[in-house]
């Protein structure tokens, strides 16, 4: 060994010569995560945690919303079909079900009338935090776009046998609205909505002209478009 080396030698059981501060910067790199520098992670993991867990959980709100839009539609359009080939008045009717904690809104095709979802009758049911919304607090689409003015959200919603929308009067299923000063073709329109973020809505919108033309529509930044 030269004269005034720090690096010390020793054989090991094989007889290869190993030099101690070669084993100690050995032992420095398999050496793990000091506590301080755990701590460190953890305060990051939990920060981009806050940043993108309410914006995972907006996109699924939307694509629930987007998705059962879809299904009302659908479903809508299976019931006018329906009623023409049957050559009958249907009517649309909703239940509500409260399953694993949570209530899911069912939209059905009433088929026999008794105002009970029966086995065989065409239904869906709105995903998880999507409801349908009646009354007030709509943010309404203008009659212009729709082309047509909708009965209340309220209103029952029936099929003729002639596939038109329709509201009973007088015990007649009639294609036009005799409640106002001035008779209107009747039209309808579903509203979808679902949470956005932490304290926002997201809203969706199924019309049905008094053509029996569907149109699904989307709302963003203040305007309906279809």
């Amino acid at each position: 060994m030269l004269v005034g080396s720090r690096v010390s030698h020793f054989c090991d059981a094989g007889g290869r010569t190993t030099t101690l501060s070669r084993r100690s910067a050995n032992l420095r790199s398999q050496s793990g995560f000091t506590l301080p520098e755990l701590l460190i992670v953890v305060a990051i993991g939990m920060i981009l945690a806050t940043m993108t867990i309410p914006l995972f959980s907006t996109a699924v709100n939307q694509y629930r919303l987007r998705s059962s839009a879809v299904d009302l539609d659908g479903l809508l359009q299976r019931a006018r079909t329906r009623a023409v080939r049957d050559n009958r008045t249907y009517t649309i009717q909703t239940a509500l079900l409260v399953q694993g904690g949570f209530t899911y809104t069912q939209v059905y095709l009433d088929l026999n009338g008794n105002q009970a979802l029966d086995p065989g009758e065409p239904s869906i049911q709105l995903q998880r935090n999507v409801t349908l919304v009646t009354g007030g607090g709509i943010p309404a689409i203008p009659n212009a776009p729709l082309e047509f003015t909708p009965q209340a959200t309220t209103a029952q919603v029936n099929f003729s046998a002639r596939g038109t929308p329709c509201v009973f009067v007088g015990g007649f299923c009639s294609s036009w609205d005799s409640a106002g000063a001035a008779p209107n073709q009747v039209g309808f329109v579903f509203y979808l909505r679902a949470p956005l973020g932490v304290a926002g809505t997201s809203w969706s919108a199924v019309s049905i002209g008094p053509s029996g033309r569907f149109r699904a529509w989307s709302y963003d930044s203040n305007v309906w478009s279809y």
